[in-house]
């Protein structure tokens, strides 16, 4: 259609009697849907930017203005081409990130290697990946040393090391190094199944971010109206009052609004980010308040080695090995806790020699021909172990501090030291607690555990809010009293996070990680279960909202101009179509800085005064 537009104008310019005729046919056509789109609208009592183009277009053709009308119809197919092509390249793009999932892994089976199609792996297989090979799904590796580059996922180009016990994501590539890993996610629910799926899902939502140009039409409209009946009551000149319409054709914010949200969307994509419309990235730039799960979004939800208190005659790593080695067949969540930490800090964890449970009270194990004990404080007296004053007094502290999360270890009847346990804060936490501070939003931190736990942690990341032993009604709750107060937003990963998600002026759901039914009633997904997305986000919406108002002024502006040029006499209906294309170029200048702001996967660039 752009092209007929362009051919019909060279035809009027050369033909000017039947050229007129083609030029007014083929305008036609191609206002042709926002005719459409306003007639709907206004019989829904709604008026928004279609109708505004539309008044426009009937005034062009009411008055003979066809090269009017063509001008008009001209900005109009491109903003239909611009969404075309947003959808063409959300569509290749997610192409593109499916070729990134090898079609082939290698899966362990037996002591053997065997090569087999990704669609065969199940939760629990054991996959190998060589350097320079994709990993096939999520998982856990359980050996080996890599440098992983998950720019495909995360935007961040730099390798990230592994080791055993930290997650990989499907479609990363392993840039050198081997890594062994157990499969945690396959299929669709697989890391980048999912990335794809929520960006199929966010680009059915794009009618969405035409919302805020739809506000502004329908609050600007009435006052060109009002002008126009002016001016045709004060000069009685159709002419000039038709020329007042047309400078004030909104075709282009009709493009410029959705432009600066479709880049913004673009850039959180990038970034491991899912914003399912334009609208809640608005509503993240004006967020007030944002509520903060415990468990599984500021923490990790599973139980860390916090401290390791050795006595003098043992070190640090020899205790926590023997430790490990000693839990290595338990159960219990810390169990697996001291397995993860010596993974990571000592290498292969030995079997015990023998192992045995004591309910109530902790294992006694044989680790290398010692016998190692190690549980609570009922471990004392079923082994008849002695403690010194010193060992007592510290156990008295961390106690005090600590609670039922500190641990006792005794190798051989010799205490050995005190280890705490706790669910590890993530360490990214603190850092966007603070730059959410900086941006002017107040975080308040949810949680059903007790008073104490919260306390702890709060107080570790620096949050100055909090609410324990909340259910999820409690939560609702909690959520609509802090909702008085300004657009809230919640971010959880659970289950019982869902309704709270829902109700929120925006969810935000830990996508990595996170149960599906919170992924689902959210409005953003992080991917990657990074929480300083969350500020990163906050300061892409207030850049989108600061470019979008400067379209706005930029618009206004232009129109006061051209306003004085019709009135002065200067425009006439032909010229004022054309003064008002000339100008529709300058709020999409305006908005399409915003794709300069992120240029390509994992490349960072500066949003606002800040690095995105």
């Amino acid at each position: 259609m752009l092209g007929l537009i362009v051919v019909a104008f060279l035809w009027q310019l050369a033909e000017p009697v039947t050229g007129t005729f083609v030029l007014a046919v083929t305008a036609g056509l191609g206002c042709l849907p926002t005719l459409v789109a306003a007639a709907r609208a206004l019989r829904k009592r709604r008026i928004g930017i279609d109708a505004f183009n539309a008044f426009a277009v009937v005034i062009s053709f009411t008055t003979g203005e066809f090269r009017s009308a063509a001008f008009i119809a001209l900005m109009l197919t491109s903003a239909r081409w611009l969404d075309w092509r947003t959808e063409s390249t959300t569509h290749d793009a997610i192409e593109e990130l499916m070729k990134l999932k090898p079609a082939e892994a290698i899966l362990e089976r037996d002591g053997a290697l065997v090569e087999v199609p990704v669609e065969a792996v199940r939760e629990g297989d054991v996959l190998v990946v060589k350097p320079g090979g994709r990993v096939p799904v999520d998982g856990v590796m359980v050996s080996g040393r890599a440098h992983v580059n998950e720019a495909s996922v995360t935007g961040e180009s730099v390798p990230v090391e592994k080791r055993p016990g930290d997650g990989v994501v499907s479609a990363t590539l392993v840039e050198s190094g081997m890594l062994k890993m157990r499969a945690t996610r396959v299929g669709k629910d697989s890391t980048v199944e999912r990335m794809a799926a929520l960006m199929r899902q966010a680009s059915s939502h794009k009618s969405r971010i035409e919302t805020t140009a739809d506000r502004f039409a329908g609050g600007f409209l009435p006052l060109v109206g009002l002008l126009g009946i002016l001016t045709w009551i004060v000069t009685g000149d159709a002419h000039k009052t038709a020329a007042i319409f047309l400078v004030a054709c909104a075709d282009d914010m009709a493009v410029a609004i959705p432009l600066a949200m479709t880049a913004s969307l673009g850039i959180a994509a990038r970034r491991g980010v899912i914003i399912k419309g334009g609208e809640w990235l608005e509503v993240m730039a004006r967020m007030r308040t944002l509520v903060v799960d415990k468990t599984g979004t500021l923490t990790y939800g599973t139980l860390g080695i916090r401290d390791i208190h050795p006595e003098p005659w043992i070190g640090e790593k020899e205790l926590l090995s023997v430790l490990a080695s000693a839990e290595k067949f338990s159960e219990h969540p810390i169990g697996k806790a001291f397995g993860r930490a010596a993974a990571a800090k000592t290498g292969p964890v030995p079997d015990p020699e023998s192992f045995e449970v004591r309910a109530g009270s902790g294992i006694i194990a044989l680790v290398g021909g010692r016998q190692v004990a190690v549980g609570n404080e009922h471990i004392v007296d079923g082994l008849g172990l002695i403690l010194t004053p010193e060992a007592k007094a510290k156990l008295a502290a961390e106690k005090e501090e600590h609670g039922q999360t500190t641990f006792w270890a005794f190798i051989d009847g010799r205490f050995a030291g005190l280890v705490t346990v706790a669910d590890v804060p993530r360490p990214e936490a603190a850092a966007a607690v603070r730059r959410l501070s900086d941006a002017g939003v107040r975080t308040v931190m949810f949680t059903g555990d007790n008073e104490r736990t919260a306390a702890d942690v709060a107080s570790a990341l620096g949050i100055a809010e909090h609410r324990s032993s909340m259910v999820p009604e409690a939560k609702l709750d909690g959520l609509e009293r802090l909702m008085a107060d300004g657009p809230v937003g919640m971010v959880g990963d659970g289950i019982n996070d869902a309704p709270a998600l829902a109700r929120a002026d925006v969810g935000i759901a830990m996508g990595g990680g996170g149960a599906a039914v919170a992924v689902e009633a959210a409005d953003i997904v992080i991917l990657t279960d990074d929480l300083s997305r969350i500020p990163e986000i906050v300061e892409l919406g207030k850049r989108a909202l600061a470019v979008i108002r400067g379209d706005v002024i930029i618009w206004v502006v232009s129109n006061l101009l051209g306003f004085a040029l019709v009135l002065t006499g200067v425009l006439g209906p032909a010229f004022a179509a054309f003064y008002n294309f000339a100008t529709d170029f300058l709020p999409l200048i305006n908005s399409s800085l915003l794709f300069r702001d992120y240029r390509g996967t994992g490349e960072k660039r500066h949003v606002g005064a800040k690095t995105f």
